[in-house]
């Protein structure tokens, strides 16, 4: 009777330290991907000129403070 009451302990602490811990990894967070640049882009380019205003139809960004378009847009192929 004693065997099979530490077992019973012993299978529920199995049971909570195995289940308590198992799903508790967070998932990745998302990351939007940012969309291609489909135009020609020069060196000289100063992208915020048009996408401050939406000059010559061009979308007006959020994040005029980021120095290097380049570095998150690609020119789409």
């Amino acid at each position: 009777m004693k065997k099979r009451g530490l077992l019973l302990i012993l299978a529920v602490f199995l049971t909570v330290i195995l289940v308590g811990c198992g799903g508790t990894k967070e998932p990745a967070p998302k990351v939007a991907k940012s969309p291609a640049i489909p135009h020609e882009v020069t060196q000289d380019m100063d992208c915020k000129s048009c996408h401050a205003s939406g000059a010559n139809g061009a979308k007006i960004t959020k994040h005029l403070d980021r120095p290097n378009c380049t570095s998150c847009h690609k020119v789409k192929e």
